[in-house]
C-alpha cells in the first residue's frame, strides 16, 4: 500500500495513491517549433507516457503552449501537458492558462538567482523576502484556481535560493522547508490541486529529501502526491541504475505517485524503463529515515563466478587482477587487485590460480569444498546452509564462516548465538531480491555479525532494474556490510551491477562519475554528442566527477558537487566550470574538450590514461 494522499486532477490523470503510478517524459524540441513539439510528444504518448513537459522560458513560449495543445486535439490526443517554468513567473501565470499543469521551482520562482555565496539574511529580511513569496504565489495560484490548473511544487538540490541556503545551507533539509514554505501557502489559500517534487543527482540527497518532506507533511497535517526522479541521472546503464536505486527505493517505501525516469537519450526512452521500475517494485509504507547504519562502512563486493568451470588468467583479468612486477620464488608471479577488483570471490572451480590470489582476498566455497580448497588458497571460507550450521558444521581453519539464509524465519536466536560465536557472516539470499524482506532480516540479524546483500536474477535490464530498485536503499542507509550479485551465467555483468549500484548510491566509486541533464527545450546544443566526446576524452579520471549539462538551469545550480562542468552557452559555444566557478566562457564547442583538458590538467587532476 503507498503512503495516503489527496487526489490531484491533471486534466483526465488522477495523481492519488489508490491510482495507478503515473509514468511521464519532458521534451527537448524547441518550444516555439510547434510540430517539433507535437511529433514528440506522440512517440512519448505511443511509447506509454501518459503526461508530457515543455519548458517555457518565456512568455512567448508560455503562448506557443497553446498551439502545441490545439496541435495534439486536432490529431486526437488529449493527454495532459505540464509546463516547466524557471525565473519567470509571468511566463508561469500564462502557461497556466494553457496548459494542464505548471512546474515552478522554489529556488528562482520569486527569489533572486542564487549566487551561492554565503550571504546573510536578518530577521526582518528574511520575513520581507517571505511576505513577497506569499503575493506573488498567491497571485499566481488564483490563475491556476481559474483555469483548473495544477501545480508541482519542483525543488532541486543545485538550486535552493540564498535566502534558503543562508539558513540551511545546500541540504535535503534546506530542501524541504523551500517546498513547505509554498505548501503552508497553499494550505492557507485552499489550494489543493498540488505535486510535490524534490530531486537531486545524488540518489541519498533525493531519498534524504523525500523521506524527511514526508515526515514534515505528516507532522503538519499534509499528504498532498509526490512526483520522483533523479536529475541528470545521464545515459545508458549509468542513468538506468541511478534512477532505479533512487527512484525504486522510494517506490518500495509506498512513497510517489509520479516518476520521471531522466536519460540523456530521446524522451521515448525514458518511457519503458519508468514503466517497467513501477511494475518491479513492491509498495508497503514505512518511513525509514531512521533504520540507517554505520556511515563509515565502505561495502565490499563478493564476485560471483560460479559460472566458470576453469579458472585461469583471462578470469582473473575480468575480475580486475593484473599480475605483481615481483615473482614471488615459490608461487610465481603473484596477483595484485586493481582499483576495481572484488574483495571476494565466490567459487566452485579450484585451481592454481587461487595460490596467486593477494592474501587480503577472501575465498569463498561450498562447505563441502573446503578442505580441497585449502590446497589452493588458506584464505578459503565455506558457504554453508542454515541446517547445516546448526548440525554442527565449523572449521576452524576458516577465518570466517558464510551462513546462506533464504527466508525470515530462519534468523532465530539459535543461529545468531552460533554466528556470534563462529565468526560467522550472514548472507542474505531470498528467492527473489526485495527490498522489505532484505530489511526484515537485517532488523532480525541485528548487530550480531555482518551481513553481505545477495541479489539473483537473470542477466537483462529488468533483472538489473530490479536488483538495482530493491538494494540501493539498503546501501544508501549502510545497512549491509557487502554485495553479492548472481546473474545467470554473467560472471562479468553481475560484477559490473555491482559496482554500478554501489556508486549510484556514493558509498564507492570505481569509474568517473558522469552526470548529464536530460536536455529540454532550453539546450543550446546537441547534448547526446556532448556526453559521448566527454565520456571518450575523460573516463579514465576515474577520481572526478564531471557534469555535463545543456543550460544555465543546470549549470552551475544542480551540478554544484561535480568537479568540473560542461554547460551549452548558446551559439556553438559552451561554458567550463571549475565546481560551481565559471572559468571559461563562451569556448567554441570543437575547442571546448581541449579546454576543459588543460583546466582539469591546470588544478592538478590530470592522468595520462594508462
Amino acid at each position: 500500500m503507498r503512503r495516503e494522499t489527496i487526489s490531484v486532477k491533471i486534466g483526465d490523470c488522477i495523481l492519488s495513491y489508490d491510482r495507478p503510478v503515473v509514468v511521464q517524459s519532458m521534451l527537448n524540441t524547441s518550444t516555439m517549433d510547434t510540430n517539433a513539439c507535437v511529433e514528440q510528444a506522440i512517440r512519448i504518448i505511443e511509447a506509454g507516457g501518459q503526461l508530457v513537459r515543455i519548458t517555457a522560458q518565456g512568455v512567448k513560449e508560455a503562448e506557443n503552449l497553446k498551439n502545441i495543445r490545439e496541435e495534439l486535439h486536432r490529431r486526437g490526443y488529449s493527454i495532459p501537458l505540464s509546463a516547466d517554468i524557471h525565473f519567470n513567473p509571468d511566463a508561469a501565470a500564462v502557461a497556466a492558462k494553457y496548459v494542464e499543469k505548471v512546474r515552478i521551482n522554489p529556488g528562482n520562482f520569486i527569489d533572486k538567482r542564487a549566487t551561492f555565496q554565503n550571504l546573510t539574511y536578518t530577521e526582518e529580511e528574511y520575513k520581507a523576502e517571505l511576505a513577497r513569496l506569499r503575493e506573488k504565489f498567491v497571485a499566481f495560484l488564483d490563475v491556476c484556481r481559474q483555469y483548473g490548473t495544477a501545480v508541482r511544487i519542483g525543488t532541486n538540490h543545485g538550486s535552493l535560493s540564498d535566502r534558503i541556503m543562508s539558513r540551511y545551507g545546500n541540504t535535503p533539509a534546506g530542501m524541504v522547508e523551500a517546498t513547505m514554505e509554498y505548501l503552508r501557502v497553499c494550505r492557507d489559500v485552499d489550494f489543493r490541486n498540488v505535486v510535490i517534487s524534490l530531486k537531486s543527482s545524488d540518489c541519498r540527497v533525493m531519498v534524504q529529501a523525500v523521506r524527511l518532506l514526508v515526515q514534515a507533511m505528516q507532522e503538519e497535517g499534509m499528504n498532498y502526491p509526490l512526483h520522483l526522479g533523479v536529475t541528470e541521472a545521464g545515459e545508458g546503464e549509468d542513468g538506468r541504475i541511478r534512477s532505479a536505486a533512487g527512484i525504486g527505493c522510494l517506490l518500495n517505501e509506498g512513497i510517489g505517485d509520479t516518476i520521471r525516469v531522466s536519460l540523456t537519450e530521446a524522451p521515448e526512452c525514458e518511457i519503458p524503463v519508468a514503466r517497467k521500475l513501477v511494475a518491479l517494485c513492491r509498495p508497503e509504507f514505512v518511513y525509514n529515515g531512521s533504520g540507517r547504519g554505520n556511515e563509515n562502512v565502505k561495502p565490499f563486493i563478493v564476485a560471483d563466478i560460479s559460472s566458470v568451470e576453469v579458472l585461469n588468467e583471462e578470469v582473473m583479468l575480468r575480475l580486475g587482477f593484473v599480475q605483481q612486477p615481483e615473482t614471488d620464488p615459490v608461487t610465481g608471479a603473484r596477483l595484485q587487485a586493481g582499483r576495481k577488483a572484488p574483495e571476494m570471490i565466490y567459487t566452485e572451480a579450484l585451481g592454481p590460480e587461487l595460490t596467486k590470489l593477494p592474501e587480503n582476498i577472501t575465498v569463498i566455497v561450498p562447505g563441502e569444498n573446503l578442505e580441497m580448497a585449502h590446497v589452493y588458497n588458506r584464505n578459503a571460507c565455506p558457504l554453508v546452509s542454515v541446517d547445516l550450521v546448526k548440525k554442527g558444521y565449523g572449521n576452524a581453519e576458516a577465518a570466517h564462516i558464510f551462513v546462506e539464509v533464504e527466508r525470515e524465519e530462519q534468523i532465530d536466536a539459535e543461529l545468531l548465538e552460533i554466528l556470534k560465536e563462529k565468526n560467522g557472516i550472514l548472507v542474505l539470499s531470498p528467492e527473489s531480491a526485495d527490498y522489505h524482506e532484505y530489511r526484515r532480516m537485517i532488523g532480525r540479524a541485528g548487530q550480531t555479525c555482518p551481513v553481505i546483500v545477495r541479489a539473483k536474477d537473470t542477466a537483462g535490464e529488468e533483472g538489473r532494474l530490479k536488483i538495482a530498485a530493491h538494494t540501493g536503499g539498503l546501501f544508501m542507509d549502510n545497512l549491509a556490510a557487502g554485495f553479492w550479485v548472481t546473474l545467470a551465467d554473467e560472471m562479468g555483468a553481475a560484477l559490473e551491477l555491482s559496482r554500478n549500484i554501489l556508486q549510484s548510491v556514493g558509498v564507492r566509486r570505481y569509474k568517473t562519475e558522469f552526470v548529464s541533464c536530460p536536455g529540454c527545450g532550453r539546450t543550446l546544443y546537441n547534448l547526446e554528442e556532448a556526453v559521448a566526446k566527454v565520456k571518450q576524452a575523460f573516463a579514465h579520471l576515474d577520481h572526478l566527477k564531471i557534469a555535463i549539462m545543456g543550460c544555465v538551469v543546470n549549470g552551475p545550480g544542480e551540478m554544484g558537487d561535480a568537479d568540473y562542468g560542461y554547460v551549452g552557452a548558446g551559439n556553438g559555444k559552451v561554458n567550463l566550470y571549475k565546481g560551481r566557478q565559471r572559468v571559461r566562457n563562451a569556448v567554441p564547442e570543437e575547442e571546448a574538450i581541449e579546454a576543459l583538458k588543460q583546466l582539469i590538467q591546470e588544478h592538478g587532476d590530470w592522468k595520462e590514461p594508462r
